[in-house]
């Protein structure tokens, strides 16, 4: 059984300087507006590094291509996955996300097959949890996550109209399937 089901939620990039990404993702790609939060702390209290207290800080823009978030983050002090992947191979694609029905069986079953959790932690008073997982022959970590309402409003308001996150799809609906009568 799949860990998640539903389109990809989003890409982020690692990044050293967030204002040349956005000029670059906006400029190059058409990404029409970013929301970005500058120096967010997580603290040992609610984050892990590899089953460690983690204690850092990161810069996060989030913008939107179409209906696809995408994510930039620019670690700003202490050891986090982020950090991490600048020192080990600079600037880049980091993680793909999904944010499953269950996140709490979706992390289960993740740990039941093996995959390591890297990292894990909530984003304190906006309700957000999340897991990164090693993404093995992809490379990439692939991150889970848990959104309260609230957060899901927030991306909603930010998607681009005429789209909509993948809370909004459900396998085999309708909605979710492709339009078999335009050959797609």
């Amino acid at each position: 059984m799949p860990i998640a089901q539903g389109p990809i939620f989003q890409l982020c990039w690692v990044v050293r300087d967030i204002e040349a990404a956005q000029r670059e993702f906006t400029e190059r790609y058409g990404v029409a507006k970013w929301f970005t939060i500058p120096d967010v702390h997580f603290g040992p209290q609610l984050c892990e590094l590899r089953g460690a207290p983690a204690d850092y800080t990161i810069t996060v823009a989030l913008g939107y291509a179409g209906g696809q978030q995408l994510e930039l983050i620019e670690p700003k002090s202490g050891t986090s996955l982020y950090s991490e992947h600048l020192d080990r191979v600079g600037p880049g694609l980091h993680h793909i996300a999904w944010v499953p029905e269950d996140y709490d069986t979706a992390l289960a079953e993740a740990k039941a097959g093996g995959a390591e959790i890297l990292a894990r932690g909530a984003f304190e008073g906006v309700g957000m949890e999340f897991a990164y997982l090693d993404g093995g022959a992809l490379g990439s970590a692939v991150e889970l996550m848990r959104l309260s309402a609230d957060m899901q409003a927030m991306f909603d308001y930010l998607i681009p109209e005429g789209f909509s996150n993948p809370w909004a799809w459900k396998p085999n609906s309708p909605s979710s399937l492709p339009n078999r009568s335009s050959g797609m």
